[in-house]
Formats: C-alpha cells, structure tokens, sequence
C-alpha cells in the first residue's frame, strides 16, 4: 500500500493576485531565497541554490543543496507532524545504510518553519543530514503539495527526478543502483 502522505492545498486564494517572491514575501525577511514562487522546476533544471537551516546543534547555521556537489544528491521532503514520513524513515536510514560507500548524499528537508518541532527525543536521535526550509520557497519551486517527496539530483546539482519513489518500495534502491558512477 502506497502512503498518500499529507496534502497541502497549494492554491492560491485569488487568483488575480500577483504572486510575491519570498523577497518580497514577509516570511524572508532577509531574502534568504530569491526564487520566484511562481518558479515550477523541472527534471533537468538546475536546482536553485535554496538556504537552509541546518537543524544539528540547533544553531541554525545556513546551508546548501550547491554545498553536495560532486554526488547525487537524494532529497527527503518531510515534516515531524507527518506520519507516513516518519513511517519512511527506517527504510531509508536502511537505504543510506546500504549506499554508504556509493557517491549518493541524503539530505532530509523538513517543511517544518518553527524550531521547536526539532527540540523533541524522537527527532534528536534523528542521524543523518537533517535541514529545515526558511520559508515557502523550496516547496512552491518543486510544486510539492503531498509529502514524503524524494527528489533526486546529479553530480552538478540538476534534477534528474521530482518523483522518486518511497524508500520502502525496493524500486528506489534499483533506481539509485543504476545510476552513472554511483
């Protein structure tokens, strides 16, 4: 059985309204993401250099997709409050597990916005890279309305899938398995 994750209703409330970037969106402040909201991304585009927040520490320090160039790059788009991602998560700390010696990175993304939900037991047993979105940016840019997402990148930082499939489906691990120079 497929998990259908949580459904975000990403439309907007009216239409005729211009959509803001998230510079001039009041969630960025400081222009962290300079990406048009409006910006729906594509297998082979170029990821945007998107800032994160790192969650280790709590410190907050601002980090990079662009900073795992020179590996493939696996993407999990998740939040703490989302059960069938937390249900994903086993099999893919399994998955990583099994790739470690492969030039792949997995890095999950939450679309949690507010720290507290990072200062739990269950999350700071969390290993692995673990960030969290600044704002609506990453989300409205790879038009992700349901989560879990898994997004794949190449070496260069381009998207080669927007759709992985789950890690407890062994698709995924062919997937990975037959890409060039894994």
């Amino acid at each position: 059985m497929l998990f259908s994750g949580y459904v975000k209703n990403a439309t907007p409330q009216n239409r005729n309204e211009p959509v803001k970037t998230s510079l001039q969106s009041a969630a960025t402040p400081t222009g962290f993401n300079a990406v048009p909201d409006s910006t729906l991304l594509k297998a082979g585009d170029k990821c945007p250099d998107f800032v994160f927040r790192d969650t280790s520490g709590y410190d907050g320090r601002n980090v990079k997709l662009s900073d795992l160039k020179g590996k493939y790059v696996l993407i999990d788009v998740w939040a703490s409050w989302c059960a069938p991602c937390r249900a994903q998560y086993p099999y893919l700390v399994s998955l990583e597990e099994k790739m470690k010696n492969k030039q792949i990175t997995f890095v999950s993304i939450s679309i949690d916005t507010r720290v507290f939900r990072w200062k739990t037991p269950m999350l700071d047993k969390m290993g692995g890279i673990q960030w969290m979105v600044r704002d609506e940016t990453f989300e409205r840019a790879f038009g992700i309305n349901a989560i879990p997402r898994f997004i794949l990148l190449d070496k260069t930082g381009s998207i080669l899938n927007l759709k992985m499939p789950l890690p407890s489906h062994p698709e995924l691990e062919q997937e990975l398995n037959k890409l060039q120079g894994i």
